[in-house]
């Protein structure tokens, strides 16, 4: 496996794929991530990065100067140092370890032998390789032996706003209500402490949906992005840009 592009687009995804924020876990709401390790997959001139586990899934697909095909796993944890001390276009190939360079520079890193979570990567390639980003939902795209039954555009700022003021309420559990083409977010500890807030989206399409989710979602987004959600009733939310995909689990009877 053998590919260029530029540190700082790296660097970026590499981050962006933990998906760092108050995560609602067994130890509570706290910061955290989604895990330290990416998988890599390059075809062509195109390299698809993944990360997830059974309830959360996340991939980004960037265009580079590919030279010769392959998979591999990195830990984001020893890759991004180098990222950060390389400015400009920088050199990956693969063989029996990562080499990192740019110029006179070449750093060395061990691999990966498997992602924690790759069987469950590999199915959810498997399942979303026909999903695409359409600048304005037309498509209610399937998932399984099901199909999502509604679909509207937000953008990442109005996202990220109506999350972190849901994160102050501090129940990490959050509930999205899209009905008559409004969009509701909402969470709550109890009777008096609770926040909720309604969004008019900028398109809409497909019928009503009610989902219970958690994580902070918007942290695997750019801020200038616009993303496509598509939902259905206790099902799992998809969430889509033009560069990147979020798969998020319902949350269910406490899980």
């Amino acid at each position: 496996m053998k590919f260029s592009i530029e540190s700082e687009e790296l660097k970026e995804a590499l981050e962006s794929l933990q998906v760092k924020g108050k995560h609602l876990s067994g130890s509570g709401f706290t910061n955290s991530t989604i895990g330290q390790y990416a998988y890599l997959s390059l075809s062509e001139n195109q390299l698809t990065l993944y990360n997830g586990d059974a309830t959360f899934i996340v991939s980004i697909t960037l265009e580079v100067t590919g030279t010769k095909d392959g998979e591999v796993v990195l830990d984001s944890h020893t890759v991004l140092p180098y990222l950060k001390s390389f400015d400009g276009p920088v050199a990956i190939t693969v063989n029996d370890y990562i080499t990192v360079s740019i110029g006179s520079k070449k750093a060395s890193i061990p691999l990966v032998v498997n992602h924690p979570n790759e069987t469950v990567l590999e199915r959810a390639k498997n399942l979303l390789n026909h999903v695409s980003y359409q600048p304005q939902p037309e498509t209610l795209f399937t998932f399984g032996k099901s199909k999502f039954e509604g679909a509207f555009t937000l953008p990442q700022k109005v996202f990220q706003d109506s999350l972190r003021n849901c994160e102050l309420v501090k129940s990490g559990v959050y509930k999205l209500d899209y009905n008559d083409n409004l969009t509701t977010f909402s969470t709550r500890t109890n009777v008096q402490n609770k926040y909720s807030q309604t969004i008019e989206p900028m398109f809409n399409l497909g019928g009503s949906a009610t989902i219970e989710f958690s994580g902070p979602l918007y942290a695997f987004f750019k801020k200038d992005q616009l993303l496509n959600f598509y939902s259905k009733d206790e099902f799992p939310l998809l969430i889509v840009s033009d560069d990147r995909m979020l798969l998020k689990a319902p949350y269910i009877n406490g899980e």
